[in-house]
């Protein structure tokens, strides 16, 4: 079977025709690993059945066509069954069984603990003011502030965005519609089922022309926007005496909690820098 094509820049790669573990940003703070599944390129026609993702880390992921069932690799557990136009998360590792042909990315974030849960299938429309005109919906939240989360990114028809940069890794799949990525490096198509990749501070824009829309799947690796241990929902609307109940001291303060950040271990083998 022929290999993938591709092309990795210093601001922006992408991959069609893949199948297996892309590649591997190593920036210490955010390790991640990219993940692609296409059973539907002329390459990789013949492949199907289970494939599994290791349990280093959560994993985020979405299905851009096909159908999938999707579970932690932890262990027995239910599985989710998934369709074309939805996402997922698990808590650590992943196993994947293609039932009908399809293309599927995912993004796995090394050490860290996810929640397992399922949704969609995405909107039209984000749900969020971006900028020049785009608009987006948070898919996966951070369960705490500075998590991990996935986003969806829609690009209206006639988007010139503005250059910039990120302060993290980027990464995700184009889900409908077309449009380029323009950089440094040159000019690159975009369409549904290619992956991409924009490493730390790689300078970017995004465009479509005046005729198609564009849809991105996009994975953060860290948030500035999020639930705290004593700025939630749940704390602060609960009360006593007409005032919200203080949650850093006394019994309050001893709750256990799920870690998320260091909560899995990697092995050094799997990963010797990390």
């Amino acid at each position: 079977m022929s290999p993938a094509t591709f092309e990795v820049t210093p601001h922006f790669a992408y991959w069609d025709g893949y199948w297996g573990e892309l590649f591997r940003d190593g920036d210490p703070r955010f390790p991640t690993i990219l993940y692609g599944f296409d059973s539907v390129s002329a390459e990789n026609a013949g492949r199907a059945g289970e494939v599994a993702i290791p349990p280093v880390g959560a994993c985020y992921g979405y299905v851009e066509s096909g159908e999938v069932t999707v579970r932690t690799a932890e262990g027995p557990g239910r599985d989710q069954a998934l369709a074309r136009e939805m996402f997922f998360s698990t808590a650590n590792g992943a196993v994947l069984r293609f039932v009908a042909p399809g293309r599927v990315v995912v993004i796995q974030a090394v050490g860290y603990r996810g929640i397992n849960l399922g949704g969609g299938p995405i909107e039209g429309l984000g749900r969020l003011r971006y900028i020049d005109t785009c608009s987006d919906t948070v898919l996966v939240a951070s369960p705490l502030l500075g998590d991990p989360c996935l986003n969806h990114l829609h690009f209206p028809v006639g988007v010139d965005q503005t250059e910039h940069t990120h302060p993290s890794t980027r990464a995700g799949i184009i889900a409908r519609g077309s449009g380029w990525c323009m950089t440094p490096a040159g000019r690159y198509e975009l369409s549904p089922g290619r992956i991409f990749h924009i490493p730390r501070d790689g300078r970017h824009r995004f465009a479509t022309d005046g005729a198609t829309s564009m849809d991105v799947i996009a994975y953060h690796p860290d948030s500035d926007f999020g639930p705290t241990h004593e700025e939630h929902p749940m704390v602060n609307r609960t009360w006593v005496d007409g005032r919200k109940i203080d949650n850093t001291a006394g019994r309050h303060a001893q709750a256990r909690v799920v870690p998320g950040r260091a909560g899995v271990e990697v092995p050094d083998a799997y990963w010797p820098s990390r």
